[in-house]
């Protein structure tokens, strides 16, 4: 067999990338059920002491909040990301680029200037009382919308216009012609886009950051106050609940919408 350098470069790299990945993971996981407050090398054994700490309303009470700001907020960039991706692909072209911009300037922009600036808005209007949850979901919106907008464009360019036009030449409405035509064939990239939107809003430091509130801390804030002042295995404890969370539904959502079609329009 003839020797291909390129070959066995391309698999260090991408042995490099994996172990990037997983190590600091599997270091996270050991950390988690080993006995001592400073791990030590080797492993002194083994020990579920620290879960009993993680999996108390002080952990369980932030990470369900942040999961319930990551589901509405993943739903309203679900909505607007869609309709703003179905609008750009079948509207007219002026104008397109520019609109494409304004709606993935969020991405541009450092999280932290973004939520300053709400914050700001919100001294002006004299809404303080509006600094929470809801305040959150909507924040958190705004960075989901770029990622729908993008896996939903991508989804429509395998849908050829033509499929919706026989559609409506056979009598269908529409909006019957939306539903039964179009609809299904973007469907992955929706889950997709929606399921991008949920991991950002979950994980999300910057943006809630200044926007959180005394009784609504989100897993991250909960997390990021408990490290300033102590350092416990507890704290690997809850971050691998919540990745296993994520793993979880990102794994049930591919069984069942296969995400990766959006990347052929949902025809493959």
């Amino acid at each position: 067999m003839r020797f291909r350098p390129w070959i066995l470069l391309r698999t260090a790299l991408l042995t490099l990338v994996l172990a990037f990945v997983a190590v600091p993971m599997a270091v996270v996981l050991w950390t988690s059920v080993q006995p001592d407050t400073y791990p030590a090398f080797p492993p002194s054994g083994l020990s579920l002491r620290w879960w009993e700490s993680a999996l108390t309303r002080e952990w369980l009470l932030p990470m369900a909040l942040s999961a319930e700001i990551a589901l509405g907020s993943a739903a309203c960039a679900l909505v607007v990301g869609t309709a703003a991706a179905y609008a750009l692909s079948r509207g007219p072209v002026r104008g397109r680029a520019a609109l494409e911009g304004f709606l993935a300037s969020p991405l541009l922009l450092p999280e932290i200037v973004i939520s300053l600036s709400v914050v700001q808005l919100i001294s002006m209007l004299s809404a303080r009382g509006f600094i929470g949850p809801v305040l959150l979901v909507v924040t958190h919106a705004l960075i989901g919308i770029p990622f729908v907008l993008r896996t939903v464009g991508v989804s429509l360019l395998g849908v050829n216009p033509l499929w919706e036009r026989a559609a409506r030449d056979l009598g269908a409405s529409p909006w019957r012609t939306f539903t039964t035509v179009t609809l299904p064939l973007m469907r992955s990239g929706m889950f997709a886009g929606a399921l991008f939107a949920f991991i950002v809003s979950f994980n999300n430091v910057e943006l809630s950051l200044f926007l959180t509130s005394r009784d609504a801390t989100t897993l991250p804030i909960q997390l990021l106050q408990y490290m300033e002042f102590q350092y416990s295995p507890t704290l690997a404890c809850v971050a691998v609940t919540s990745v296993v969370g994520i793993c979880v539904i990102a794994g049930v959502a591919s069984r069942f919408v296969r995400l990766t079609e959006f990347i052929h329009g949902g025809t493959k």
